[in-house]
């Protein structure tokens, strides 16, 4: 049975809460979880908030809060995030130094291997600062699964937008990566019925009744403000990848220019042969691309965590 670190951004849009409860709710065997970009320590007190009203043995997991700075610029590490609430801080990460997230990894990497899987859905400035100080730290592991780029729409996803470099860094020093792009997960849309039922969750579940209170914040009075389940597909798929439908392509991360941001499928280049710069970009590594998503079977599994 695989093994699971987490690398989020949660405390922005709500999917990486949504994918944590997720997570809890199809027992994955987590064994920690580290935050990314930003505010990252107000990031790891709220998921250690979450797994404290979880129990059911996620109370004692272990969380780091890993680079608030992406690989070329200094960020705003101090602002709160808008799913901010003031009793976060009674609960503390059990490092927040950055670089302890990355040896937790690495370390994890060397005891596990093949068991061990990263599900990153941040931006990727933790990933890379692993593959920086090891190498081989994720090639020696089961895999790397990500929420992040677009390969067959061309548009910047925000997790690599955020850092390009660092995503450049992991596409091009990985080959076990399975790339579940925004233009697949933006087609997981919950109903209006499904938002209101997260609203109204009045289970017994504190935690549940926190990611409903999380919900709530991120909407902000925009009603007509509805989830997309990008984060939760990662979890879908780690449990089941027959939930999308995938190729293998070669992928490069552009990082300058107006397509900054943008992930590219070379095989959807069909052109390249006419392009003198192609030759300047391979060799390239090779992913797995989610291109298709099965979308009414995801929601409805999720769906099922806010049952009361």
């Amino acid at each position: 049975m695989s093994k699971y670190i987490i690398d989020t951004d949660i405390g922005d849009d709500i999917d990486d809460a949504f994918a944590l409860i997720y997570a809890m709710e199809k027992r994955l065997d987590i064994l920690g979880v580290t935050t990314v970009f930003k505010n990252t320590v107000e990031r790891a007190r709220m998921v250690k908030k979450l797994f404290s009203l979880y129990k059911n043995g996620y109370e004692g997991t272990p969380v780091y809060a890993g680079y608030g700075d992406s690989i070329t610029a200094k960020l705003d590490t101090g602002s709160h995030t808008c799913q901010y609430t003031d009793d976060l801080d009674a609960y503390s990460p059990d490092s927040c130094d950055p670089d302890a997230a990355i040896d937790f990894i690495i370390d994890s990497s060397k005891k596990y291997k093949k068991d061990l899987v990263l599900i990153a859905i941040g931006p990727f400035t933790n990933v890379a600062k692993i593959i920086e100080k090891d190498p081989e730290a994720l090639r020696r592991i089961g895999g790397v699964i990500i929420m992040g780029g677009a390969y067959f729409k061309q548009y910047a996803d925000w997790n690599v937008s955020c850092d390009p470099e660092a995503a450049e860094i992991m596409i091009d020093s990985l080959e076990n990566i399975i790339c579940l792009g925004a233009d697949v997960t933006h087609e997981l849309k919950i109903s209006e019925d499904d938002d209101k039922k997260i609203l109204a969750y009045s289970g017994d579940n504190e935690a549940k009744l926190y990611v409903s209170k999380l919900y709530e914040l991120w909407k902000d009075g925009k009603e007509q403000r509805i989830a997309i389940l990008h984060d939760p597909l990662v979890i879908s798929y780690a449990q089941d990848p027959m939930v999308c439908d995938t190729v293998v392509a070669p992928v490069k991360v552009l990082t300058s220019g107006f397509a900054r941001g943008m992930t590219l499928n070379v095989s959807a280049y069909t052109k390249a042969y006419m392009n003198p710069y192609y030759t300047e970009i391979t060799p390239l590594k090779e992913h797995i691309l989610a291109r298709s998503v099965e979308r009414e079977r995801v929601i409805a599994d999720f769906m099922k965590t806010f049952c009361n």
